[in-house]
């Protein structure tokens, strides 16, 4: 029996040497290399269709009793109760779907040719290598942009919390298997939740450097989190690893513009994330670029000269994330909320070697009982900056 097990514990390493030797192998498919300006969606917290929540009966009721007999609840379980996402489900489904009609619009008159992910890809627990991780993918992003300009556009791809509540077996999904179900997918090639990435114009070059910033928040490993698991555990344990690798990465990259994408906002208006300093500091040293979702809003801050990109509005927008419209202090530059809503949108970045033309794409938030946030002609971008001076 020993031995058995041991047998299969060497078939499974064995799987994942296979597997991660392919990842490194397959063809992906890049943003166009060599032009003059190169346009990017930024886009996140957009992954809502194709979950299902538990039945109330179960969460309400039988839940409860559970935990009440002592036994150990699943991450997965709970977190599939969450009060809050169940009443969402419904309307952020439709909201995924008509935003990604409005992205589509806006990168057509754009000409967008890849997009930028900063997390939360799959609500409400991620997804892994079982037949309905393998349904959700297909459904809530294969699916849902494929047409017009996503069918050959890249996602260069980062994780989110939701997407870690499965643990390792949900981290290796994204950065193992959907690169190969789909060449859009861009996860590296080392299987990692962490890597970095080149996009390369006429005459300039944009760094950029994925980090899992799940795994900088100690809250995440405490055991009353539904984030808290072996992979969680031990990537926090590990962050130093993370922190060096996106030193080391803008320390030998002579890139004109050099950028840290990553999930949670260490700029917000809701949580300031402060143990990401570590990773903040060091964009300041190399002058760079902040983007980051979590906070499900449109935003834009300045500090320590410094700019921070939240897009975190492509599925469930929620006002509150951007304190209901009202700037915090002065380093609050713009927030797409009001005290009814925040609205539905993305950012894109028209970049050239002269400067990074940052835009806001709001989307007007029309509905049958009223439009809860007004934009005249919501295909122009209802905010706008520019970046001027080069990262060093």
């Amino acid at each position: 029996m020993r031995w058995s097990h041991l047998s299969f514990l060497a078939l499974l390493v064995l799987q994942e040497m296979i597997l991660a030797d392919y990842v490194r192998t397959k063809k992906s498919t890049i943003a166009p290399v060599g032009a003059e300006v190169l346009t990017v969606g930024v886009i996140g917290d957009y992954g809502w269709t194709g979950w299902t929540p538990s039945p109330p009966h179960f969460c309400l009721e039988v839940l409860p009793e559970l935990q009440a007999a002592g036994l150990v609840i699943p991450n997965e379980v709970l977190n599939d109760c969450d009060p809050g996402d169940i009443t969402y489900i419904n309307n952020a489904t439709a909201l995924q779907l008509d935003t990604s009609s409005y992205v589509g619009q806006v990168c057509a008159i754009k000409n967008c040719t890849a997009f930028v992910s900063v997390g939360d890809n799959f609500y409400d627990s991620g997804v892994d290598f079982t037949t309905g991780g393998i349904q959700r993918f297909q459904e809530a992003w294969v699916a849902m942009y494929s047409q017009g300009v996503f069918e050959s556009s890249p996602w260069y791809q980062c994780l989110g919390n939701h997407d870690v509540v499965k643990g390792q077996s949900g981290v290796d999904f994204q950065t193992k298997v959907a690169p190969i179900y789909d060449s859009r997918w861009n996860f590296g090639t080392q299987g990692l939740p962490y890597w970095t990435y080149d996009l390369t114009g006429k005459d300039w070059t944009a760094t950029f450097v994925v980090v899992d910033s799940d795994c900088f928040l100690s809250s995440y490993i405490k055991n009353t989190s539904v984030y808290a698991n072996t992979y969680t555990e031990a990537c926090y344990a590990d962050r130093q690893t993370q922190i060096d690798f996106l030193a080391n990465t803008f320390a030998e990259s002579t890139a004109t513009w050099k950028f840290l994408q990553l999930h949670h906002p260490y700029m917000s208006s809701a949580t300031n994330e402060t143990e990401l300093a570590p990773l903040v500091e060091i964009v300041i040293q190399h002058n760079g670029i902040v983007l980051n979702g979590h906070d499900h809003c449109l935003a834009h801050y300045y500090s320590n000269n410094t700019n921070f990109i939240l897009s975190g509005a492509a599925g469930y927008p929620q006002a509150g994330d951007c304190n209901y419209g009202i700037p915090l202090g002065p380093y609050t530059k713009f927030l797409a909320a009001n005290p009814m809503t925040a609205a539905n949108g993305f950012v894109t970045m028209d970049i050239s070697n002269q400067s990074i033309n940052v835009e806001y794409y709001v989307r007007d938030m029309q509905f049958e009982s009223g439009d809860l946030y007004p934009v005249p002609y919501d295909l122009n971008p209802a905010y706008s900056f520019e970046i001027t001076e080069h990262s060093t």
